[in-house]
This record gives structure tokens, sequence and C-alpha cells, in this order.
């Protein structure tokens, strides 16, 4: 039975947005490096409805990247999930960005192992290990912030399988040095609009969803804003 869903990822400089049935998929991508006194975001949104001559009454069910990934991007898109599943009553599929990059690559003919990374504070970076798994989908090892001899290891490892490391551009020099000396090759971060797609319907078929109110970001490294919100919490 063909579902439509609505499938957003807006973890990275360049933002999906993805209406897509079992059959046919509708995309809108936008680059967000220009600063601007409206969020294309809505624009962007009403275009892709338009294009894709439907209204949000035939949304069954709304997916989206949870990060890691920027501060902006990841709090208007899941602040837009979290209401419009909310005030329609419908399913939320909660995708790790990871998960979306390693399909992604994987649809270009990329092979795993994969190490996903990105930079965090302080000369680290956050990453986990991605493994493809039966029937179209890939697993993710317990994800963990490292410094570059933790990295190193874990880059030398997945380069004796044969595999690749999927990261952003801000690794430091440290942690790139060490993918030098693991011998571990390297290709950014991208997103194709269909895995994005394809990983939304595979989840809703296998009922992963998770309650509108329960969705939260994942960030590689925690904004200041955050931290503050945090810090006057406790006191």
């Amino acid at each position: 039975m063909s579902r439509t869903v609505l499938a957003i990822d807006c973890s990275q400089r360049v933002s999906h947005l993805v209406l897509a049935t079992a059959d046919r998929v509708h995309a809108r991508t936008s680059l967000s490096t220009e600063p601007s006194d409206r969020e294309g975001f809505w624009d962007e949104l009403r275009t892709l409805f338009d294009e894709a001559r439907c209204t949000p009454d035939t949304v069954e069910a709304v997916a989206v990247a949870t990060g890691p990934g920027g501060f902006t991007g990841l709090r208007v898109s899941i602040a837009f999930a979290k209401a419009f599943a909310f005030a329609r009553s419908l399913p939320v599929i909660a995708i790790p960005s990871p998960i979306v990059f390693v399909a992604s690559d994987a649809a270009r003919g990329g092979q795993g192992p994969w190490l996903v990374a990105l930079a965090a504070k302080n000369a680290t970076a956050w990453c986990t290990r991605a493994a493809e798994v039966p029937e179209g989908g890939f697993a993710l090892e317990e994800p963990s912030v490292v410094d570059a001899g933790a990295f190193g290891m874990r880059a030398a490892a997945v380069a004796a399988l044969g595999g690749v490391l999927l990261a952003d551009e801000h690794l430091g020099a440290s942690l790139v040095q060490t993918l030098v000396e693991a011998q571990l090759p390297q290709r950014p971060l991208l997103v194709d609009p269909r895995a994005l797609a394809g990983q939304a319907l595979r989840r809703l078929e296998r009922g992963i969803t998770i309650d509108p109110l329960a969705l939260a970001p994942i960030y590689a490294r925690e904004p200041e804003a955050v931290t503050k919100w945090r810090e006057r919490a406790s006191h």
C-alpha cells in the first residue's frame, strides 16, 4: 500500500524537503548560507506541496533527521515536525542523520562499513560506525565523542575492513592526521533525497515511530544556548 510521507533533513548546510510515496519522490533542496530576514524553510515547503500537486492533508507520517548537525536547522525542522504531527495526530519517524548519510552514500554506490564523524569541541569528534543490514537498512554502533587517539583507532579498524569515513569539513588538524596515518578514504556528508525517502518509508512500514513530544535533536557539540539553559536550570 502506498503511504505518503513528508521527510525533512535540515541538519547540514543543504536542507532537503521530500514528499514520498512508494512509487514517487518529490524533493526540494536549499542552501542555507546567506543571512536573511525570512526563514526559507516555509517557502520551500509550500513550493514542494505545489510541485507535488497535493496538500498537507495527504501526509500520513512525518520523518525528520535528528542530527547531529547545525543548531538552527535542527531546531527549525524538529520543531516543525513536532507541531505538524501533533496537530494532525500523525506518526513521527526519527532518523539519526548518520543513517541518512550512509544510505545516501550506498545509493551512490558506496560500500561500508562506514565511520561517520562530525567535529565536536576541543579537537574531538562525535562519531559512530555503521553497517548495512538485510532488506535495505543500516545499523549504528553507540556513538561517542572521542579524541584524536581514539578516533585514529576507530579509523584504522574501519580502514582494515575496506570502509570509508563520511565526515564534515570541520575536523581539526589532529583528527585529519589520524586519517592519513590510518589510510582511511574520506567522502563528504551528502544527502540523497531518494535515500532519505526510502529510509522513512522503510521505518514507517516496520512501525518504527515515536511520540512527537519525544522527538529531540542530537548535537555533536552542545550549543552555547543549550549549555547556558542547562546550567541555569541546575541552580
